[in-house]
């Protein structure tokens, strides 16, 4: 019975199995016959009983791709994004829309962009809008960044107009806030309209800016639940007013907006 196979020594460059004969009185030296099996794995030992010098050359070409990596690396992140800032073309009666972070308004408040150049925030924690300002849009540059500070967007026009306090449509007592719940909103031909239940009524209000700009309309819709009620609008600093829905069950308020310098 012939004794096991074992490995042959392998030189520091050898890269091949070697089975190799151990029946008594077999030579094992260099010249041995021998089968090859299959490439095996370098032998890291061998390798690091070379010379300094041969180390460093292998190793050289590794170092020389992590330097070049990280050289890459930091170029693309010094490197400058170019944003654009100016306003896409739109349709006629199009309105833009961003979800997002806005100065003086909770998180996730709406920035709508009507026809004409008017612009609203809506906040709907706050159930109402907070400021309107004119000229652009917003721009994005703080919302979605190359690091991780997220600030407020931008708003691309002046503020001319800011109302604060929360829930401003009320039902009933106009000294007690209701319960306002959002529910969505619905995209018009040149204007939104807004979804919400004010303690648990329905209200659909539809945001539009006026056809010369001047104005921001905003029209109230209540089912039958809350046709029969009194309805006010308080808004911080400002008089109260009596929301007198007609009889197709709508209101209508306006509100005037200062006329914008020629550029």
């Amino acid at each position: 019975m012939k004794a096991p196979l074992k490995t042959a020594p392998r030189s520091p460059r050898s890269h091949e199995l070697k089975l190799v004969d151990m029946t008594p009185g077999t030579d094992c030296g260099t010249n041995t016959p021998s089968l090859t099996l299959a490439p095996a794995v370098p032998d890291r030992g061998a390798a690091r009983a070379l010379p300094p010098s041969q180390r460093q050359a292998r190793l050289f070409p590794i170092f020389s791709n992590l330097r070049l990596f990280a050289s890459a690396a930091l170029l693309v992140a010094a490197a400058p994004i170019p944003i654009a800032f100016s306003q896409p073309r739109l349709a006629p009666d199009e309105v833009q829309i961003e979800r997002t972070m806005l100065p003086e308004a909770h998180a996730g408040s709406f920035a709508f962009g009507l026809p004409g150049g008017v612009n609203v925030c809506y906040d709907p924690v706050r159930g109402g809008v907070n400021y309107i300002w004119t000229g652009g849009f917003i721009a994005l540059t703080h919302i979605r960044p190359v690091n991780k500070l997220i600030k407020a967007a931008d708003l691309l026009g002046p503020v001319v107009h800011r109302e604060a306090g929360p829930a401003p449509l009320r039902r009933g007592d106009a000294a007690r806030v209701p319960v306002l719940e959002f529910a969505g909103y619905t995209l018009r031909p040149g204007a939104v309209e807004l979804r919400y239940t004010v303690d648990g009524v329905p209200v659909r209000e539809e945001l539009r800016a006026a056809p010369d700009g001047r104005a921001l309309v905003r029209t109230f819709r209540f089912d039958r639940t809350g046709a029969d009620t009194r309805w006010w609008f308080v808004v911080e600093g400002q008089p109260l007013r009596a929301v007198t829905p007609q009889a197709d069950g709508t209101f209508v308020l306006t509100t005037p907006l200062p006329a914008r310098s020629a550029p």
